[in-house]
Order: structure tokens, then C-alpha cells, then sequence
């Protein structure tokens, strides 16, 4: 993966996978970062497509890479 993720790498990751609702991406802080600084102001989310991209706060996901997690519901 390359380490420039923009909207369109998402989208296109997001199809090639043909991911559904039942996941959320998560992001290196950094790459996380870029992406929401585009738009101008700060925030914690971003859904794409029906997911939520998120930042990984636990040092798990390299720079670069795109992380796929199963959300469960109850």
C-alpha cells in the first residue's frame, strides 16, 4: 500500500475488498491526519461509504497501511 492514503485509495479499498457496514477502518495517526486536514477542521471519525475510518491510537497499524475491523454487535 502506499503511503499517501486519500479518499480515493479508501474508496478504491473499500470496493476492491467489497467491504460492508459491518467493519471499520482504521488508519497510522499520521496517515489519519492528512487525510481529515484536508477538510480544515479536526474531528475523531470519518465515514466513507457507510464505514468509519478512525485513527489507531494503539501504535498497531504501520504508516502506509489500511486496517480492517470487525464490529460486532450485540
Amino acid at each position: 500500500m502506499k503511503k499517501n492514503i486519500d479518499l480515493a485509495t479508501i474508496k478504491n479499498f473499500i470496493t476492491a475488498n467489497a467491504l460492508s457496514q459491518d467493519v471499520m477502518l482504521m488508519l497510522h495517526p499520521k496517515n489519519f491526519d492528512k487525510l481529515i486536514l484536508t477538510g480544515g477542521k479536526k474531528i475523531k471519525s470519518l465515514c466513507i461509504q457507510g464505514i468509519n475510518i478512525i485513527a489507531d491510537n494503539s501504535n498497531e497499524v504501520s504508516e502506509g497501511e489500511i486496517d480492517i475491523l470487525e464490529v460486532k454487535f450485540s
